[in-house]
């Protein structure tokens, strides 16, 4: 019985390495984030609804810190953003700046925690990542916030090797589009390799490996 037990408990632990092996790439993926994913500033849950007044706009959750903020952190826990009259930056072109990237990049992904697009009805706006046009002509309704993220193109990946940053400039393009953003994030692993970890089950297994290896050698030596 006990000669099955390590035997099982070793072949659980060749398993978990196999897997390991496997997702070795979603384990170590990097990100860089703009904001500070605090819910607007107001402890939104991700993907819930807000509370911000859908007439006359203005809310302002920024931090000291965000508020001076030259990388794009200005332009987070606002609503509406960039929006004159109803806005507190000025302006109506937000940017959110990344840079020492480096180069060697293979794939990536943007984030963003945004809020109440409404595309169909007060406009689209015009959003590039290095200059490249993206389409962004979101349909989310008020009063919806909304976790997203886009894979990179290739020639967006071609053009962060080449300068060794990302800016992503997010144009109102007279649009009358109430709209927010808590955080934005990139990160060097498309979207659905980036918040890989290890669940407790995974845990438990490489536990009962590790203590089967070490039964079974003991088994070996007496």
């Amino acid at each position: 019985m006990a000669k099955n037990l390590s035997i099982f408990l070793v072949v659980s632990l060749l398993v978990f390495g196999m897997v390991c092996m496997t997702n070795t790439n979603n384990l170590y993926a990097a990100t860089w984030m703009i904001g500070d994913n605090d819910g607007y500033g107001a402890g939104i849950a991700d993907n819930a609804n807000h509370n911000f007044n859908g007439y006359t706009a203005n809310y302002d959750g920024r931090s000291a810190a965000e508020k001076t903020a030259t990388n794009g952190a200005q332009y987070t826990d606002t609503y509406s953003t960039t929006h004159s009259g109803y806005a507190p930056q000025p302006g109506t072109v937000a940017t959110f700046t990344f840079t020492g990237l480096g180069s060697g990049w293979t794939e990536g992904s943007m984030w963003f925690d945004m809020a109440d697009f409404q595309a169909s009805t007060f406009g689209a706006v015009i959003v590039t990542y290095n200059g490249i046009l993206q389409n962004w002509a979101f349909n989310d309704g008020f009063p919806h916030t909304k976790v997203r993220f886009f894979d990179l193109e290739q020639n967006v990946v071609d053009s962060i090797n080449a300068t060794g940053e990302l800016i992503v400039a997010i144009d109102r393009n007279r649009s009358s589009d109430f709209y927010g953003f808590d955080y934005a994030m990139l990160s060097n692993r498309i979207g659905e390799n980036t918040n890989t970890v290890p669940e407790p089950s995974t845990i438990i297994l490489l536990g009962a490996g590790l203590v089967g290896a070490a039964l079974l050698r003991k088994k070996k030596n007496s």
